[in-house]
């Protein structure tokens, strides 16, 4: 049933992207007459770059849902080739998209994700470890937990533990 909604929607998106493509294409070629017939053009045109932006917006809104309801950032080699097939797209598009609007790469951004729900487990659970905290939340290894930690919440997660335990004995 899952992947019959998935289905229809990516048939939905695609169906709407060409509906709006088709009428920008016929707002140009209809002011293209009216300047060749000295008439001008009772509404004004949606620019294609309006166009564009509206629907990258909207694949980087989807994607972003996925990442916070589906958690595929948990599997420890995640692609953005496998992120592209969920959201029916290819990967090229989708990588353009999430560096224009997230301004990282696929990797730094999936991090954040791994990163925020470690946070989360270490919220809920303050016993947790540091090294426990890099497996539950996705990452292959220590040393790329440390440094994406250390990039997201701008301290190490030894001192973020250690500050966030102190706060919730508090």
């Amino acid at each position: 049933m899952n992947s019959v909604v998935w289905i229809l929607a990516a048939f939905l998106v695609t169906v709407s992207a060409v509906l709006i493509c088709q009428f920008v294409r016929l707002r140009k070629k209809e002011a293209q007459i009216n300047e060749l017939l000295g008439v001008s053009s009772p509404v004004p045109s949606i620019s294609e770059e309006m166009t564009t932006a509206a629907i990258d917006q909207f694949l980087y809104d989807k994607c972003c849902r996925y990442m916070v309801e589906k958690r595929p950032f948990l599997v420890d080699r995640y692609s953005i080739q496998d992120l592209a097939n969920a959201l029916f797209t290819n990967r090229a598009y989708l990588s353009r998209v999430i560096n224009q609007y997230s301004g990282k790469n696929f990797r730094s951004y999936v991090n954040y994700y791994r990163i925020m729900y470690a946070v989360e487990l270490f919220r809920n659970n303050p016993s947790l470890r540091i090294v426990e905290m890099a497996q539950l939340s996705g990452f292959h290894s220590n040393t790329s937990f440390y440094q994406a930690f250390r990039a997201v919440m701008k301290e190490p997660p030894s001192h973020w533990c250690s500050r966030v335990r102190k706060e919730t004995l508090k």
